[in-house]
Formats: C-alpha cells, sequence, structure tokens
C-alpha cells in the first residue's frame, strides 16, 4: 500500500533526511521518498488505514507539518493550484519585507551612529540596545522565527538541517553582540551581520521560490488541462459542481472552448475535440452519440452532454498527472548518492566550525575573530544546493516532457535514458503505421473463399493482434457472419488455432502451420507490393490443409527515416524486431534505413535478444507498442512504448509517448541527455562551492553577511541552472507549448 503526505517546513537535504529518519522508523514502512521540491513523501509498505495518523505524527515530531493526501497527483495538484502558489510567495515576500525593514535601521545605525550620537558610554549603550532590540524584533518577526524554530528543534532532535546552520550563525553573531555591548568591546558586537544573515536567507528563499514556481509552470499546464469546475445534470437543471463531486454515471455538458473534465460516453450532441495531449492527433475529433471522451481534453467547437465513465485519478488526465509526479516522487541514484552525503553534511560543517574556531583560538587570534569565522564556516554552508541540484532538474524536465508527449514513468528512467547507446525497435506500431489493412485474400486448395474467410475471421476474432482485428473488420466490411469458436488457443506472435463449428483452424505464419501438422507448401502472393508497402502475410488451414493466404499493407510512418538518422547521428547503434518474414522485414528495414534486422523473431525471442544487448554491455532503449513486446521492454535498460493518453500505465515500459511520430524517441533522448547533464552541473557546482567555501570561510576572509548572501546564491543557482533545461535542448517554445507534434510536422 502507498500513502501520500504533504510535508512543510522542508528547507534543504538535511530536512529531506530527518523526515525519511522519522517516516522509516514507523513500523510497517518498507519504502521512503521524500521530494524536496514537491513538498511530498511518498511511504510504501504495510499500511493499514490506522497507520496514515502514525505517519503524520512521526513526520511532526520530527518538527515538520504533514497532511495526508488523496494520491500521489494531489501533491503536484497542491504544488502548482494557483491559490496556493500565491499563499507561499506572499509568504516569502512578507517575510523579505520585514527583514528589510528591521536590518536596514540596524545597518544604518552601525555605520551612522557615530553622527548621531556623541562618543559617550550612555549614547554607546544606549545606540547597541536599540540595535539589540531591533534584532530581537527580527528574531522573532515572520522572518526569523519560523527559521530560528526550526533550527532549534533540529537541535533537540539531534537532527542536521540549513535551518540548524544559521540559526546557530544567528545566535552566535546575536549572543557575542550581547556581550560586547555588556563588556563595551566592538570586536564582539555582530548585530549588523547577524540581520544580514536573515535578510539574505530570506532573500534568497523569496528568489528561490520564485524559480520554484516557474520550474512548476509546465506541470502546471498539463494540470490545468483539467477544468476545476463542471456542469452536471441534477434532475432537469444543469448545476456548477468541483470536478471532485462528478461520478460515475452523471451526465456532464461541455460547451465549446471548454475542457473535458473526466472520461465518458457522448450521449447527447455533437461536438470538434482537440485530443493532441492525449492521442497526439493535430487535428480536432468529431465526437457524437456514442463516442468516446476523454478528460483533460477541449471542446473546440458545438456542444455535447455525456456520461461519466472514468473519474478523478482512473481518468485519462489523472493517470498522465499520476505518472508524472511519480516521475517526481522517485530518485536517481545520482539524487540517492547526494541524499546520504547530505545526511552527514551538517555534522561535519558543525565540526569544521568547532575546527575553526579551536584553529584561531590557539593559534594566537582573537576570540571575536574565532567566533566570526566559525559563524562565516556555519552560514556559508549550503546543503540546500545538494538537495535541489536533482529534483529542480527532474521537475523541469518531466514537466516538459509531459507537454511534449513524452511520459516518464520514473526519476531514474529519465537518468538511464540520457544513457542510452542502443535504440531497438519492434517494427509494427512504431516504424509502421501500426494499422494494416487487408491488402489481398485468396482460397486455395479448392476451398471457397466466403467459407476460408468466414472461419478464419470467426478464429481471430478472439485476437487482439493488430492483424487478427483487421482481418475482422475485412470480413465485416463483406457482410460476412462469423460464428463462436468453441475451442481457442493462441501463440502470441505466432498464430491461433480454434475449433469452429467442428472443423479445425489455423491462421499464422507458416511455421505456426507446420507446427499444426498442416501439409503442403504455402504460397506466394499473386500480386507485387507497392513501394514503401510493409506486407506481412498469414496462412489459413482447414483440417490440417493449406485454404487461404492473407496479404496485409501497413505503411511506413512518413517520419520514421529521419528518426532513425536523428538517432544515428547522436553515435546511437540501432537495430529492428519483427516477427514478420525476411523480406518484408527487410523492406522495412531498408526504407528507414536500419541495418540491422531480426525477423520471424517471437516475442521470447525479441525479450532473448535485447538481454543479449544488455548482457554485453549495451545500454538499450527497447521501443514498441506494447501489443506483444512487454517482456522486451521491461528487459531493456528502458522501455519506451508508444501509448495513447487512455494506456499510459503499464509497468513493462519506463516511458510511454503519446503521439505517432518516432521523433519522440529523439526528442526523449535529447530531453534525457541535456537533464543528466545539468544535473551534473548542479552537483559539480554544490560539491565545488562547498569545497572551495567553507575553507575560505574558515580563513577569516569572509564576513558572516558576505556568507549568508553566498549561501543564498548558491541555491539559487541550481534553480536558475534547471530553468535553461527547455532552450538547452533545442526546442522552440510554441512546440512545446502546443504539446505533441504530428507526423506532418515531424
Amino acid at each position: 500500500m502507498s500513502v501520500t503526505l504533504r510535508i512543510s517546513g522542508m528547507h534543504c537535504a538535511g530536512c529531506v533526511s530527518s523526515v525519511e529518519q522519522a517516516l522509516r522508523a514507523v513500523p510497517g514502512v518498507r519504502e521512503v521518498s521524500v521530494q524536496l521540491l514537491t513538498e511530498s513523501a511518498d511511504v510504501r509498505g504495510d499500511l493499514p488505514p490506522e497507520r496514515s495518523s502514525q505517519l503524520v505524527a512521526a513526520v511532526r515530531a520530527a518538527g515538520y507539518e504533514a497532511q495526508l493526501l488523496t494520491s500521489p497527483s494531489a501533491a503536484t495538484q497542491a504544488l502548482v493550484n494557483d491559490s496556493a502558489a500565491r499563499e507561499r510567495l506572499r509568504r516569502h515576500r512578507q517575510a523579505l519585507v520585514q527583514a528589510i525593514g528591521l536590518t536596514l535601521p540596524i545597518l544604518f545605525l552601525e555605520h551612522f551612529h557615530h553622527a548621531m550620537w556623541p562618543d559617550t558610554r550612555i549614547s554607546q549603550m544606549l545606540f547597541r540596545f536599540t540595535e539589540g532590540v531591533l534584532m530581537v524584533m527580527l528574531m522573532v518577526s515572520p522572518a526569523g522565527a519560523p527559521i530560528l524554530a526550526s533550527g532549534l528543534r533540529a537541535a533537540w532532535q539531534h537532527t542536521g538541517s540549513m535551518d540548524l546552520l544559521i540559526t546557530l550563525g544567528v545566535l552566535a553573531a546575536a549572543t557575542g553582540s550581547v556581550y560586547g555591548s555588556l563588556v563595551n568591546d566592538a570586536a564582539y558586537i555582530h548585530f549588523h551581520a547577524a540581520a544580514m544573515i536573515l535578510a539574505l536567507v530570506c532573500t534568497g528563499r523569496y528568489l528561490e521560490q520564485r524559480a520554484r514556481d516557474r520550474a512548476a509552470a509546465a506541470i502546471a499546464s498539463l494540470a490545468q488541462r483539467a477544468p476545476r469546475t463542471a456542469l452536471v445534470r441534477r434532475g432537469a437543471a444543469l448545476v456548477s459542481v468541483s470536478v471532485e463531486e462528478i461520478t460515475v454515471g452523471d451526465a456532464v455538458s461541455v460547451p465549446a472552448h471548454t475542457a473535458i473534465p473526466t472520461d465518458g460516453e457522448v450521449i447527447e450532441g455533437e461536438a470538434a475535440v482537440d485530443e493532441s495531449l492525449m492521442t497526439g492527433e493535430p487535428m480536432p475529433v468529431s465526437k457524437r452519440p456514442g463516442s468516446t471522451v476523454l478528460g483533460g481534453t477541449l471542446v473546440t467547437e458545438g456542444m455535447i452532454l455525456y456520461r461519466a465513465t472514468s473519474v478523478g485519478r482512473a481518468s485519462a488526465i489523472g493517470r498522465i498527472l499520476e505518472l508524472v509526479t511519480k516521475a517526481q516522487s522517485g530518485k536517481t541514484p545520482m539524487q540517492r548518492a547526494a541524499d546520504r552525503i547530505a545526511a552527514v553534511f551538517t555534522p561535519l560543517v558543525l565540526a569544521a566550525a568547532a575546527l575553526t574556531f579551536i584553529g584561531w583560538w590557539a593559534w594566537g587570534g582573537s576570540a571575536s575573530m574565532a567566533a566570526r569565522s566559525a559563524i562565516a564556516v556555519m552560514v556559508v554552508a549550503c546543503p540546500c544546493a545538494l538537495g535541489l541540484a536533482t529534483p529542480v532538474v527532474v521537475m523541469v524536465a518531466s514537466g516538459t516532457a509531459a507537454l511534449r508527449g513524452i511520459l516518464v514513468r520514473d526519476a531514474s528512467m529519465l537518468e538511464a535514458m540520457g544513457g542510452i547507446d542502443t535504440v531497438v525497435w519492434d517494427k509494427t506500431g512504431t516504424l509502421t503505421q501500426g494499422a494494416p489493412e487487408v491488402e489481398a485474400f485468396e482460397a486455395i486448395g479448392g476451398f471457397p473463399a466466403s467459407e476460408v474467410l468466414r472461419l478464419a475471421a470467426s478464429v481471430e476474432q478472439l485476437s487482439t493482434h493488430p492483424l487478427a482485428q483487421a482481418l475482422v473488420r475485412h470480413a465485416r466490411r463483406g457482410g460476412v457472419s462469423l460464428a463462436s469458436p468453441s475451442t481457442f488457443e493462441s501463440r502470441p506472435g505466432q498464430g491461433v488455432r480454434a475449433s469452429v463449428e467442428g472443423r479445425e483452424v489455423c491462421v499464422g505464419s507458416a511455421a505456426f502451420l507446420a507446427e499444426c501438422g498442416v501439409s503442403g507448401s504455402s504460397p506466394e502472393p499473386s500480386s507485387a507490393e507497392a513501394p514503401k508497402a510493409v506486407g506481412p502475410r498469414v496462412f489459413i488451414a482447414l483440417d490440417g490443409k493449406p485454404a487461404g493466404l492473407v496479404s496485409f499493407r501497413d505503411t511506413v510512418r512518413p517520419s520514421s527515416a529521419s528518426a532513425v538518422a536523428r538517432l544515428r547521428s547522436r553515435g546511437i547503434a540501432q537495430e529492428m524486431l519483427t516477427g514478420d518474414e525476411a523480406s518484408t522485414a527487410r523492406s522495412v528495414a531498408d526504407a528507414v534505413g536500419i541495418e540491422r534486422v531480426s525477423s520471424a523473431i517471437s516475442p521470447a525471442g525479441k525479450q532473448a535478444r535485447v538481454e543479449e544487448l544488455v548482457r554485453s554491455g549495451r545500454r538499450v532503449a527497447m521501443v514498441g507498442d506494447g501489443v506483444n513486446d512487454a517482456a522486451a521492454l521491461a528487459s531493456a535498460t528502458v522501455g519506451v512504448a508508444f501509448a495513447g493518453g487512455a494506456d499510459v500505465t503499464g509497468e513493462s515500459a519506463g516511458i510511454h509517448l503519446i503521439g505517432s511520430t518516432p521523433h519522440l524517441v529523439a526528442d526523449a533522448v535529447d530531453l534525457a541527455r541535456v537533464a543528466r547533464r545539468v544535473i551534473r552541473q548542479n552537483l559539480f557546482w554544490a560539491f565545488v562551492y562547498n569545497a572551495l567555501m567553507i575553507p575560505f570561510a574558515a580563513t577569516g576572509r569572509l564576513p558572516p553577511a558576505a556568507a549568508a548572501a553566498a549561501m543564498a546564491a548558491s541555491s539559487l543557482t541550481v534553480v536558475l541552472n534547471a530553468l535553461r533545461l527547455p532552450r538547452a535542448v533545442g526546442w522552440r517554445r510554441a512546440e512545446a507549448a502546443a504539446g505533441i507534434r504530428s507526423e506532418e510536422s515531424a
């Protein structure tokens, strides 16, 4: 069972580590993933309903606020909610204004008090007392109190966090200033430094929040595809209700220029619906009574009344949001490594600060200089940059990808896709259109053509294979009445065998018919294939004798060749797997520019080939349509599946592509490579920053106020670096905003 919590009060990787430790201590918890950027925790294990309250209590005991959410996507919805985002930004702005409002008078007094008061003991005491009062006001204000309270809780609970380091720095500077005021020693007085630390931290968090909101913009755009209210028929009237109140069976009215809130079936009216987000279809699709509609699609013309069939998390838009959220709640291997370092970061910084103080004191430095240097060490250290380095990139990348029609199931898949060096294509539905039609039907051996077609289609109606469905459509268009088989056996990728009206019917490849004991040779097609036509053939046998041959046509996608060339230009090796015979496979491979081909291969053979490549050290992306290649998808380094918006929940694929162009595979590789590079840049910056700035602060050459400015800038830098990811990929903004490219624009 999985439970999702909304966590408030986290600011750095140390906070994440504290929350994870608290949740893991709850009985029954097996796996915990806490995300700083989405402010959420995904907890898995033996978690009965009553255990949820224990999880919330554990988080609160660790010093953070927790709220139980109904689903993982609720965390994303909360993150991108307009009012919630405005409230978060308002709080940070209020804290910043108060911090500046109280820090400026302290700075003014520090630098201009000589011009205001005579240099007497009483005036000095009055001046220091005024500074102290202003400092206390700052510490108890909304600018300082949350930071100091969080830091003190961390100290009480023996957990490390950025707030603990800031709190110790501020309290040390303020305490030293009080001591210096009492003994009249200006060397110890750093009220202005303590105030500057809080003011700069507030400035950094305000700017960081704005940057985070920008990072969430792509996710917000996706979430806002679903409306928040809908018109539902209640009796004879239409009533506006929250989308959460819609239940299965409700009649929902959708006028023009309005998004459809849930999945359903049209019962009245006609409309043109933009389904590009869900299916990749660039042109509006006509909907009339009996048509299926998907949540998150847009009515561009007309009006419909439909009956809700799937709502909430079960709807198409709900599943997509769930998938995007799942990607953000997971952690890449690089992030897990950074989290392990962050867990011991604060104790190491405290040790460095203590050694700095002792070193200065032992080598004859003044106590004030020792304290000043130790404070700078604590303040300049930034576990926040470590905590944000990876998740902010994952958020930007997964959101940008979702608008492009690339749905990443797990953050680790994003990192893995960036290292792919081999792409294996399953031909049907990826390089080809995946919608075969019967090109020619021949009866042989003296069997009547109508009888052979009727019996073969009767068997194939129980199969989900695209060729089987094409044969059934062909028969029904000819007015053929189908019978019901009494027995049925299916061999994935090979064929089917059944008993129909007392006759044994086998339909499949020549090899499959041979296994069925069919005698005689297989006929050759009587007509030549058209250029670029993909012509798989299916053989039919009745009562152990060859009875017919069906030739199919499945056209190569217009963009397949350019997509293959694009991947080749990136140094990626490619090969194609197909269950079709060699001549058919070779014609497709030549048309798209792939040299290595494995034909007449079963689903198990596809899996074996992928496993062989992985064992040889290749990092393989297996691209398929999920019909008979699930095992191969699961065996690859990354499984990539083409799927409509209503079918994005398969666990065998790590990445789902919504659309019809193979260019989405190259898009996914480009995005993943840039994301991996940006993550490495962020982690490099976070480590190098701390490795350089902490020793520099220990030299005494970095004032505490400057240390606070550097700390704030470091975390802001990693966020801003992540925000440039869409531009770094090179996608045009207009294309990304529109969503998925069509075959024509590929």
